[in-house]
């Protein structure tokens, strides 16, 4: 078996870096952590795009207050309890691609939205983000 020599002990891949960004959003969007634990890995004029379809359009948010409050705060405010929960990671360079479902409960109605986002990276940090889920299903969970 090789192994990466190439690899420092201290560096972080995007993987385990976004893997860290979930377990902090969680604890977020739980009332168990502050703003700060889950804003560390936003690049400061980072943007996040909720691409939808039907009758909503794409909405973006830019800067690391902005993505906080609208987009992690936001989904806090709308559901009982939520997660997100990442099921699998692709890799090409600088771009993860991350399929997964925020679960929980609205209005006591327990919920399984599939997600997939695609992260653009750079030195550790999420420069952008584009996230697809079934908005027809978002809608109808939580706008009850």
């Amino acid at each position: 078996m090789e192994t990466n020599t190439h690899r420092a002990a201290e560096e972080t891949t995007n993987r385990e870096l976004l893997t860290d960004f979930y377990a902090r959003f969680n604890h977020f969007v739980t009332n168990r952590g502050g703003r700060a634990d889950v804003s560390t890995v936003f690049a400061d004029d980072v943007t996040w795009t909720t691409m939808t379809s039907g009758r909503e359009t794409e909405q973006t948010y830019t800067g690391v207050d902005d993505v906080v409050e609208t987009v992690a705060a936001g989904l806090r405010e709308r559901a009982d309890h939520i997660q997100a929960l990442p099921e699998r990671f692709t890799e090409a360079g600088e771009t993860v691609v991350v399929e997964g479902a925020y679960v929980g409960t609205a209005d006591g109605t327990p919920f399984d939205i599939a997600f997939v986002h695609v992260y653009e990276l750079n030195d550790e940090t999420v420069q952008r983000c584009r996230a697809y889920t079934d908005s027809a299903l978002e809608r109808e969970t939580f706008d009850r």
